[in-house]
């Protein structure tokens, strides 16, 4: 256990401050790959918990203010799903960036078919609305 502290201690420098450090600790459970940064005012820790890769902000007293995960279908709420297969079923979800604000909870869909990539905004109720398409590259 010394060294499992050890080793995610020796990842963190310095400047990460006591409050933020054990709020993220109280969070989140055997995190991989931790890499923190410090900006001006917060400070942003990248990890991997399961398959996710996850950032999230904090404040200078431990404060979580926002956090960005990527991930698979799977991993988004049911409801979403079943109402992307709906209103999309010639489509299939490449994968899913999630940003969380400290007043707002929006879901980016990555989505495919044959000929082009689609982004799909959905809020946490499952509110569809294609905000963007792209033509895939021509392969030969």
């Amino acid at each position: 256990m010394l060294l499992g502290s050890a080793i995610t201690f020796a990842a963190t420098p310095p400047e990460v401050n006591e409050k933020v450090l054990k709020a993220f600790h109280e969070t989140f459970k055997d995190p991989k790959d931790v890499n923190w940064h410090e900006y001006e005012n917060y400070y942003e820790v990248e990890f991997k918990q399961d398959e996710i890769k996850t950032q999230v902000r904090y404040d200078s007293d431990g404060n979580l203010t926002g956090t960005t995960r990527y991930y698979f279908e799977k991993q988004l709420p049911p409801y979403i799903i079943a109402n992307l297969k709906k209103k999309y079923p010639q489509r299939t979800v490449y994968g899913v960036t999630e940003i969380y604000t400290e007043n707002d909870l929006q879901y980016y869909v990555t989505m495919e078919d044959e000929k082009n990539w689609y982004t799909v905004k959905s809020n946490p109720l499952g509110s569809l609305e294609q905000t963007e398409k792209f033509k895939k590259a021509a392969t030969k």
